[in-house]
């Protein structure tokens, strides 16, 4: 199974479990503590590597979470992976999120503020481009546009008259509020007052559950479980969990991100289990975020060294979650919350807790003190300052749209894929590869005549021509592995495929005849880089000059001749077309090494109007395209 070329990943379990990624601990098997100097991965090394040796592009969501000390750790390891002193071992870093929100946990600064102790990744590396479709509240955009006036809100700046009137809507008192939706607080103290007071509001079949303390018995040498937990100490684990079956609870662990058994994500206690001597031994959990809803998830308990030497904790990894902090919310969307803004003690904390609802008639509001909704000034001081990227070159058939999609318009696009069945997902969700009405693909590596329905495009049909057919007089190629053809035209077009040609034996091609919309010979070619120029020029000739006899305007040939055309001196392929009336197309470099190997031939310029190279993240080669005009048939 090939390796994948883009990981996503987060900070947080519950970031990481709702892009369907893994945490940037787990990935790249940081350790807890980022204190330098970066640890070696020692025997881990080598397996990392295998695991992450296609990987060109690392998503990293809301990397407002991403502290400076991991961040720094994360470009070291990718550093080791990769063999490379380049930022990052060479891979692209994309860096989603919103800086206006919470702080990393224990850190000052954002990664977006210069803080000149610590390493310093993100001014010489990053650009920024501003996301501007809204999504949690895209129902109600009117309180949309009032939490992105908030988002920037200084300490000093008043509130509109408008927005106040917005919020005054949502003010209620506590006991008018759903029990039964989340409550969200600043501080620990009135989380667990509040948690305390609903479990006994709504429940009467509390239990206790201990932890159970391990210490080694001197008398023993063995380790005996405490008749008392100790008090305090713990990190994760309660010394007591009160609970009931039917309780809000959330996970204080990360058990298994790929599940969502993340911490912080939010469960309903259904089942209490208990061994035949009444110990409580398993927890049964209705995840909230479970694709099964129905689906009931039994969770032991967890372990914990406690700061007493010696002692081992074992308690479930829950808490109580009627109830939970600003932090804990941070990536959580609800339909109806109850929020109370009167401990909030830092920039981004409103801001965040109010914008976790989808609409505002989903917000109860305990109180509105303006004062506590404002930004770090920092951070817009450090945003404004911050390089734009320019996305046009990224996506030139989308700013082309309305060219492209003109009937009389046809849209040509080449890309050396690196292997079609490895790359096929890659293809199918690439953003502008659909545009084309007519795909030439190389170096597809399909063997045999079958095609799996999955290397299918919905709307196109398939032709191909796998290395193996292609050489009659080079044994040694056509059976080694790799190369090949493949073309996609879409099924509104009518096309015929001609495939043998006079003295064109030693070859990967495919030539395609297009009867309507409009009329054009497509060639698709690949040139392996180790097959001699003279037989491959000798054959090139011999298709040119049987395309010439079929009579068909204009002919456009493109592929992978793996002649470099950014480099001095003679081009012998190029040279070729040329005597012949072609003119190329493509002027940019096409490969990672910045090399033009991909090129678009066509026998009437005229036609083309526009060419150029796309961007593709999983294969060296970069797809090229061309927009050819038929508006004088």
């Amino acid at each position: 199974m090939s390796k994948p070329t883009v990981l996503l990943s987060a900070f947080t379990g519950t970031a990481a479990f709702n892009i369907s990624g893994s945490t940037l601990h787990s990935l790249l098997k940081l350790p807890r503590s980022l204190k330098p100097p970066i640890q070696g991965l020692g025997n881990q090394l080598d397996e990392v590597r295998s695991e992450l040796i296609n990987t060109e592009i690392l998503v990293i969501d809301e990397i407002s979470m991403v502290s400076k000390p991991l961040f720094a750790y994360v470009d070291g390891r990718l550093k080791q992976i990769k063999g490379s002193h380049r930022p990052f071992g060479g891979v692209s870093v994309l860096a989603v999120g919103d800086f206006y929100q919470l702080l990393p946990v224990r850190h000052s600064k954002l990664l977006c503020v210069h803080d000149p102790a610590e390493i310093d990744l993100w001014q010489e590396h990053f650009q920024m481009v501003t996301l501007t479709q809204i999504m949690r509240q895209k129902d109600d955009l009117s309180f949309a546009e009032m939490l992105n006036r908030m988002r920037v809100k200084e300490k000093t700046d008043e509130l509109s008259q408008a927005d106040r009137e917005l919020l005054s809507q949502r003010i209620t008192e506590l006991a008018s509020c759903p029990t039964d939706i989340l409550h969200i607080f600043a501080t620990k103290k009135q989380v667990e007052k509040n948690n305390s007071v609903t479990l006994y509001l709504l429940h009467s079949n509390i239990v206790s559950i201990d932890a159970d303390d391990f210490q080694k018995d001197p008398r023993t040498g063995r380790m005996a479980r405490r008749d008392k937990p100790y008090a305090g100490g713990r990190s994760e684990l309660a010394d007591t969990l009160k609970v009931a079956e039917g309780a809000r609870v959330m996970l204080t662990r990360n058990i298994d991100v790929s599940n969502g058994l993340v911490n912080g994500a939010f469960a309903k206690l259904v089942q209490v289990v208990t061994s035949d001597n009444d110990r409580i031994t398993k927890l049964g959990l209705q995840m909230d975020q479970s694709r099964n809803k129905d689906r009931v998830v039994f969770i032991e308990r967890a372990e914990e060294n406690l700061k007493q030497r010696g002692v081992v904790c074992r308690q479930f990894p829950v808490k109580l979650a009627f109830a939970c902090t600003v932090h804990k919310t941070q990536g959580l969307t609800t339909d109806a919350a109850v929020l109370s803004l009167t401990k909030i003690f830092e920039a981004g904390m409103a801001y965040v807790a109010l914008s976790r609802v989808r609409t505002l008639g989903g917000l109860y509001l305990l109180d509105l003190d303006e004062r506590k909704i404002f930004a770090n000034p920092e951070i817009t001081a450090a945003l404004q300052s911050m390089r734009q990227a320019s996305v046009d070159d990224m996506m030139p058939l989308s700013n082309l749209t309305e060219t492209v999609s003109r009937p009389d318009i046809l849209t040509l696009v080449h890309h050396n894929t690196e292997g079609l069945p490895a790359h096929i997902k890659n293809l199918k969700s690439h953003h502008e590869l659909c545009l084309a009405d007519v795909l030439c693909l190389t170096e597809t590596h399909l063997q045999g005549s079958f095609v799996a329905d999955s290397l299918h495009l919905e709307g196109y049909s398939m032709f191909k021509r796998n290395r193996h057919l292609s050489y009659s007089n080079f044994p040694d190629l056509s059976s080694r592995s790799g190369g090949g053809v493949a073309v996609y035209v879409r099924k509104t077009f009518v096309v015929s495929e001609k495939r043998y040609l006079h003295n064109v034996t030693d070859l990967e091609f495919i030539v395609l005849k297009v009867e309507a919309p409009f009329q054009a010979l497509i060639t698709a070619i690949y040139r392996p880089p180790d097959f001699g120029l003279k037989p491959f020029m000798d054959n090139l000739v011999s298709l040119l000059d049987s395309l010439e006899t079929l009579d068909c305007h204009p002919v456009i040939v493109c592929g992978d001749f793996n002649e470099n055309q950014l480099i001095r001196g003679r081009k012998p392929i190029l040279d070729l077309f040329e005597s012949k009336g072609y003119a190329q197309l493509i002027t940019s470099a096409t490969t990672d090494k910045h090399t033009l190997l991909d090129l678009v031939f066509i026998s009437q310029p005229h036609r083309c109007l526009h060419a150029g190279v796309m961007r593709s993240y999983y294969s060296y080669h970069n797809p090229v395209y061309c927009l050819l005009s038929f508006s004088d048939l």
